[in-house]
């Protein structure tokens, strides 16, 4: 027993400190557990990042998105306001297209067959 008590030999902060923990047998068996587990909070750190990066674009583009909707309702109004029969008939009278407006209504044509 009094081999294996020399053999495991507490970690302190000194070494930590001196850096001769790297040369003890327990801390080495250890080395790749800790090395995985420092990739794995790296992978984990700059997920992280990314998606709060992705969040950020997301934000941006539906503030865009409310911009365009707008947009697009107020042309749709310009437009349905361009295209009432008052408007249509000042604009071509504006352009003096000399186009009139019938006076009778416009009959169906039938053919035979």
């Amino acid at each position: 027993m009094d081999v294996n008590k020399q053999n495991k030999k507490k970690v302190g902060v000194r070494q930590v400190l001196l850096g001769s923990i790297f040369l003890n047998k327990e801390v080495l068996r250890w080395l790749p557990v800790l090395g995985l587990l420092v990739f794995l909070g790296l992978l984990i750190i700059s997920n992280r990042f990314k998606g709060e990066k992705i969040l950020r674009q997301m934000v941006v583009v539906e503030e865009e998105i409310k911009e365009l909707r707008s947009e697009a309702a107020t042309i749709e109004a310009e437009l349905m306001n361009m295209n009432r029969y008052s408007e249509v008939l000042r604009r071509v009278n504006d352009r003096g297209l000399g186009l009139k407006q019938p006076e009778r209504v416009p009959k169906k044509i039938k053919v035979k067959e």
